[in-house]
């Protein structure tokens, strides 16, 4: 027999689980996690959970180790990175690492040679990342 899940009444917000008890603010550098939790489902308790997470997020170094190139993302109108694009500038390429049909962890590689052709490499690795998600939503 299936075992059902359980109903939530209110869905996850980004680095903010939702417990039985509360609220609970969580953030990963370097493989070791930083929380806070914060008691009741009131409004009040969200907006203490949503401020500490937005204060560690100022005070924590970038999550990424090598981050893109403002000059790509200008090149491309991005203020942010992509999600799920990393940047290796020692081996000159983006990866985008996913999961295959089978269930197996794939990645696929875009090189440049040059400054030009680093942004067409990081447009291409963003457009194979939307298209992954594209097959998933189907």
């Amino acid at each position: 027999m299936k075992k059902r899940k359980r109903p939530r009444l209110l869905t996850e917000f980004r680095n903010i689980r939702t417990l039985p008890s509360g609220y609970q603010a969580t953030l990963t550098r370097n493989k070791k996690e930083y929380s806070k939790h914060f008691a009741g489902h009131s409004a009040k308790s969200l907006q203490a959970a949503e401020r500490w997470r937005d204060e560690m997020l100022r005070l924590m170094p970038d999550k990424r180790k090598n981050l893109v190139p403002r000059r790509v993302l200008a090149a491309l109108g991005l203020k942010k990175p992509v999600v799920g694009v990393a940047y290796n500038p020692q081996r000159s390429f983006f990866q985008v690492s996913y999961r295959g049909s089978n269930g197996r962890f794939r990645s696929r590689s875009f090189k440049w040679a040059n400054r030009s052709e680093e942004v067409v490499a990081y447009a291409a690795a963003a457009r194979f990342r939307k298209s992954l998600f594209k097959q998933l939503k189907r």
